[in-house]
């Protein structure tokens, strides 16, 4: 997920700060659970992606509460996405 002000272009992007999380089973849960890794790994780098957290800087960014409310919004209300992870 990537989280900034989003303007015309890339010049506007000098804010942005990507998060990632991966979602499924964890040992000791009953439910799926998300856990934050590397963001971006798939993708070269580039301004619309801007930092790229692992998980220790995640853990640490100003911005970690609201990207776990955005990643709650799609797990609860994506029907596609809540059917993949949770099968209902």
């Amino acid at each position: 997920m990537i989280l900034g002000t989003w303007g015309a272009g890339d010049d506007q992007w000098d804010d942005h700060v990507s998060f990632a999380c991966r979602v499924g089973p964890v040992a000791g849960q009953d439910e799926p659970a998300a856990t934050l890794v590397t963001a971006g790994l798939a993708h070269p780098d580039s301004p619309l992606f801007g930092r790229k957290l692992d998980r220790e800087a995640a853990l640490q960014h100003s911005r970690l509460a609201e990207f776990w409310q955005i990643s709650d919004f799609v797990l609860e209300h994506d029907p596609l996405v809540r059917g993949h992870v949770y099968g209902r």
